[in-house]
Formats: C-alpha cells, sequence, structure tokens
C-alpha cells in the first residue's frame, strides 16, 4: 500500500496538471489560474479553473474537480486504477500491483480483454482486405473510392468477408474467449446456443479513443442495402454518441488551425486525409450529440459541418444547432453541390477546390433561417412557420445574452420587431425543462448570495496565508461561522490539527468525506486571495475580536441568567476595554 501510494505522489509530483488538461482543453491565463470552458456541462462563459501551483482543477458551474486523477477519470470515463494505470503509462512510471476489489478487478479486467480481442480483430480484417482473395470486393470498393495503400495501412481499415464464422474460427485459433467477444460486439449467440460474426460482406473502420485504443469498429456496406452503416452495439468501452472518427489523428491538425471539419461517412474523412487535409472528423452514422461538440470545443474555436447537400443531410446539420449555440462553439455548414459528397467533391476538384467551397461557409443559424424562409416564401405565412421552426431552438439556450442577441438577428432577418418574437418565445419559456433551468439559476444564486463574510475570510485567510493556521485553531471559530459545510471544514482542521499537529489546504482536501463540502472546500481553494500579506494581521485581529465579542456576550447572559449581576457587569467592563484596546 505504501509503495502504491508513492507512485501516486510520484505522479502528482511529475504530471503537470495545466500541461495534461489542455491536451483537452483550450486553456487561457487568467491572474493566477488557467480558464477555460468546461468539458463536462455547457457553458457560454468559462468557469473551468485549473491552478498549477495547486495541481488542481475546479468548475464553478456544475463544481466538478480535483487532481489529474480526477480529471482523467472523470474526462475518459474510467476508474481510478484505469486511471493510475493510463498516467503511469503515459508519463513512464513504474506501477506497483494493488490490491483492487474484485468489482474493480472484474470490470477493468473485461475491458482489458475487449480491447485485446478488439486488437485482433482489427488484425484479422486488416488481413483479409490487404492479403487474401476473400477480400478482393473490399480492394475494389476502396480503389473505388481512390483510397491509397498508405491510407489503408494508416487507419487500418479491414474488410468482413460474407461468411458466417470467419472471425469466430480466427478468435478461435488465437484461443480467445467467444464470452468476451459477445461482450465486444463482434459476435452474436444464435438460438442454436453458437454464434455467429456480426459484421459480414463490410469494409470496416476500427475506431480509436484518444488513448489510440481500439474500442469498436465501423462497417459500411459495398452496395445500396440497409443499413449502409453498421456500428458496434454500446459495450464497456464503445460509447457511439461520445465517439467521432478520426479524432485521434486530427488532434493535433485541429488544434494548429483552430478549427474542426465535421463530415459524415468514414470515407469522406478518409478522402480529405488522402488529400492532405487532417483537421477532419466523421460521425459514426448518427447525429451529432452534445457529448460530440463539447469535447470538439477543447480543440477547436470553429466547427465546419459537411453534411449531403440531400434533405436528410441538411434535417441531420440543424438538429445539431442548439448544442453548438449552448456549447458556444462557433458552428458553419458547408454546401455542396448537388449529388456530390466530401469524397466526391475532393477527388474531382482536389484539395484547392475544396478549400475553396470551405471559405464560402456560412454561420448555421443564417444557413437554418435561410433554409426555412427559402422553403416557406417570402410571404407572411412562410415566416410565421420559420419563426415557428426556430423558437423551441431559442428557448432551449442556457445564455440569456445570446439568446438576446439571436433574437435580434432572427427579428432583422425576419423584418419583424423583437417584441413581436419575446412575447412567441415567452410561450416556449412556459415548458417545465426551461422553467427548471431558470429556477436552479435562481437558487444558485440565492445560496450563494447567504454565504456569511466571515465564512469567506476564514476560509480565503486559511487556504493563501497557512502561516495564521496554529492562530486561527486556538479561537473558537464555529461561533462566528454561518454555513454547515465551512463549520464541518473547521471540525475537520481541528482532528487533523490534534492529531498531525500541522495542516495544509491539500491535507483538509483528502479528509473531507462528503462531495458538496469537498467541492466548496476547492472552490474556496481556486479563489483569488482577498487580503494582501500587510492586511492579514488586521484580517485575523477582526475574526478574534468578533469571536471575543460573542464569547463575552454569552457568559453575561449567563452570568445574569443565574442572578450574577457583579460578574455580568464585569464581564461587560471587560468587553468594553477590549474594545477600546482595538480601536
Amino acid at each position: 500500500m505504501e509503495e502504491y501510494q508513492a507512485a501516486k505522489e510520484e505522479l502528482k509530483r511529475t504530471v503537470d496538471i495545466v500541461e495534461l488538461i489542455s491536451q483537452f482543453v483550450q486553456l487561457k491565463r487568467g491572474g493566477q489560474n488557467h480558464m477555460g470552458l468546461c468539458p463536462f456541462h455547457s457553458e457560454k462563459d468559462p468557469s473551468f479553473t485549473v491552478s498549477q501551483t495547486k495541481q488542481m482543477f475546479h468548475c464553478f458551474g456544475c463544481k466538478k474537480g480535483g487532481d489529474v486523477f480526477a480529471f482523467w477519470m472523470e474526462y475518459h470515463k474510467v476508474s481510478f486504477p484505469e486511471a493510475m494505470r493510463d498516467l503511469a503509462e503515459k508519463y513512464n512510471i513504474t506501477l506497483p500491483q494493488k490490491q483492487m476489489t474484485s468489482l474493480e478487478k472484474e470490470k477493468m479486467t473485461l475491458k482489458t480483454r475487449i480491447f485485446k480481442i478488439n486488437e485482433a480483430a482489427a488484425t484479422y480484417f486488416h488481413h483479409i482486405l490487404t492479403k487474401t482473395n476473400d477480400g478482393k470486393p473490399g480492394r475494389e470498393y476502396l480503389a473505388k473510392r481512390s483510397i491509397p495503400k498508405e491510407v489503408i495501412s494508416e487507419f487500418r481499415l479491414g474488410y468482413a468477408p460474407e461468411k458466417w464464422d470467419g472471425l469466430i474460427k480466427f478468435l478461435k485459433q488465437k484461443k480467445l474467449d467467444m464470452d468476451t467477444a459477445e461482450k465486444a460486439g463482434l459476435i452474436i449467440p444464435n438460438k442454436k446456443g453458437d454464434y455467429y460474426d456480426r459484421f459480414r460482406g463490410r469494409v470496416i473502420f476500427p475506431i480509436d479513443d484518444l488513448r489510440q485504443q481500439i474500442v469498436g469498429f465501423g462497417g459500411r456496406v459495398l452496395d445500396d442495402s440497409l443499413p449502409k452503416y453498421l456500428n458496434t452495439p454500446e459495450t464497456p468501452v464503445f460509447h457511439k454518441g461520445e465517439l467521432l472518427f478520426g479524432l485521434h489523428a486530427a488532434l493535433q491538425a485541429i488544434r494548429e488551425s483552430g478549427r474542426v471539419v465535421i463530415v459524415e461517412g468514414y470515407t469522406d474523412a478518409l478522402a480529405l486525409n488522402m488529400h492532405e487535409f487532417k483537421e477532419v472528423v466523421a460521425t459514426l452514422g448518427t447525429a451529432l450529440t452534445d457529448n460530440h461538440i463539447r469535447a470538439l470545443k477543447g480543440y477547436a474555436k470553429e466547427a465546419v459541418v459537411v453534411f449531403d447537400p440531400d434533405s436528410a443531410g441538411k434535417t441531420a446539420a440543424m438538429k445539431s444547432l442548439s448544442a453548438f449555440l449552448n456549447e458556444g462553439l462557433a458552428s458553419k455548414v458547408m454546401i455542396l453541390p448537388e449529388g456530390d459528397d466530401p469524397d466526391s467533391f475532393v477527388n474531382k476538384h482536389g484539395l484547392d477546390g475544396f478549400v475553396r467551397l470551405l471559405r464560402q461557409s456560412v454561420p448555421m443559424f443564417d444557413f437554418f433561417l435561410d433554409m426555412k424562409l427559402s422553403q416557406g416564401g417570402d410571404q407572411i405565412e412562410g415566416k410565421v412557420r420559420a419563426l415557428e421552426d426556430i423558437l423551441p431552438i431559442l428557448s432551449q439556450l442556457k445564455n440569456e445574452a445570446l439568446r438576446s442577441y439571436y433574437i435580434r438577428h432572427l427579428a432583422e432577418k425576419l423584418n419583424i420587431t423583437e417584441s413581436a418574437v419575446v412575447i412567441e418565445l415567452k410561450k416556449w419559456g412556459t415548458t417545465p425543462s426551461y422553467k427548471s433551468h431558470v429556477q436552479g439559476s435562481r437558487e444558485a444564486r440565492s445560496n450563494s448570495s447567504v454565504r456569511n463574510q466571515d465564512d469567506q475570510y476564514f476560509m480565503n485567510l486559511l487556504i493563501h496565508h497557512p502561516q495564521i493556521i496554529d492562530r486561527l485553531m486556538n479561537q473558537d471559530l464555529k461561533v462566528i461561522l454561518s454555513d454547515p459545510m465551512i463549520k464541518e471544514i473547521f471540525d475537520t482542521m481541528i482532528t487533523i490539527y490534534h492529531t498531525e499537529g500541522e495542516i495544509s489546504p491539500a491535507g483538509i482536501l483528502e479528509k473531507l468525506e462528503k462531495d458538496p463540502v469537498r467541492e466548496r472546500f476547492r472552490e474556496a481553494m481556486m479563489t483569488p486571495p482577498i487580503f494582501s500579506n500587510d492586511m492579514v494581521e488586521q484580517a485575523v485581529n477582526g475574526l478574534e475580536s468578533k469571536v471575543h465579542k460573542i464569547k463575552m456576550a454569552e457568559s453575561s447572559i449567563r452570568a445574569r441568567q443565574q442572578g450574577d449581576l457583579e460578574r455580568a457587569n464585569k464581564i461587560l467592563e471587560q468587553k468594553r476595554t477590549r474594545e477600546n484596546q482595538v480601536l
């Protein structure tokens, strides 16, 4: 256990939390800390704060926070042992064996097995495509799409032959477990108690996570049969609504350009890669989700959505508008000529042609409005229909300033008054989701405003001026603290002080057991100092004086209740003397 703790501490010393989180979130320095948009909830204004000195992050919006391990666990959806293992591998630190609970061991073992079996399956599919006669249909399809061998190799493309048990036989030869293969979504049980291959007669696209582990596969048919795309089902490592094809390979290019281009199909992304256009990702045959956009805004300042120009493609693009607006990621739409997709267009017109069209991309909100107006015509009825279509999206916006901006923009586009838009929008504002959001915001502001000033002073002094901790411990500060969570923090401090003799903010945080209390303390840790060094003495004197006044008043009351007027008057005189000394 001591060896494991030592490895944990070594990782904490080695990993720079700002450097680590910057790989996933765009951070800007603000005073002593770094700020960015939170990757864990929707927000327009940055409340996600990272402290390099404290090696800690905290979001003042959703309250998530902690150290490097907490970030890795939350961002990658892994357990603490998995986070330890991942970070140890990433920073070349030897990790001793730790006794895990049976449940932790079971989950970790299953994920490890799935990654292993996915790797084996990728090897099988790739071999079939590149080395066998069974892979000829796949090779011909990719050749028709002008996908070269270099791209096939880089992305480890494969082919699943028209066989019911091709992969099963391969996995059995490798002595791999069929139950794990089923849990990985590679094979399906039949009524006879046996299995058959899920992917058959399809070009296979391995899907990597950001750690470049194969989490699943996408399979595309070679003809017009349905379904066009078949993905791995939900598994312990594959969550379709959180993954984007090619993101692991596009990451550096997206960071450098500040832009991500989102296409619909795997071959669209590969065709652009082939033409040396790298900042491109593809959805897995599904609509863009909040999780997709939240992940992308950590790397990009702008997203350009390129979908097929048919009505289904346009509809798919429009479904993501409210998510883009709420996440605060600027979004545009690139409109392709009729009959083209990104794959065919770039192969016909080259990269220069694609980039020229890319520069003509229009903001998604304007595209949506123009599309609705073109459908309804310039008559009043068409404008009303366009307004009715856009109001549900505006009602979902959580940022008041952003909503106000788009109300004005919408009014200008439709040539109507802003007040008319507001009146119609208020009808949508009666929906439960909108009302609960507004009510929640008001409650949060109310809770924040009732915090006692002495609570804030005490916490701020404790964190930013630890040299006065001994002095604070000798005062009965609980008599001036009003926040129950602050009182719990103070009790924890007292316990640590009497058992260990010294206190540090990090030590206090480690001992706090309840999540809300930890969040409250972490929030205080990320708040800038209130007092300069030459004001600390005065601030501590102020707290001590308040404690003394309350204690003297309580003693006086008790003396009067006991009928001891002489003692009560003596206490009152002592109180006056102290007040004069302070003055």
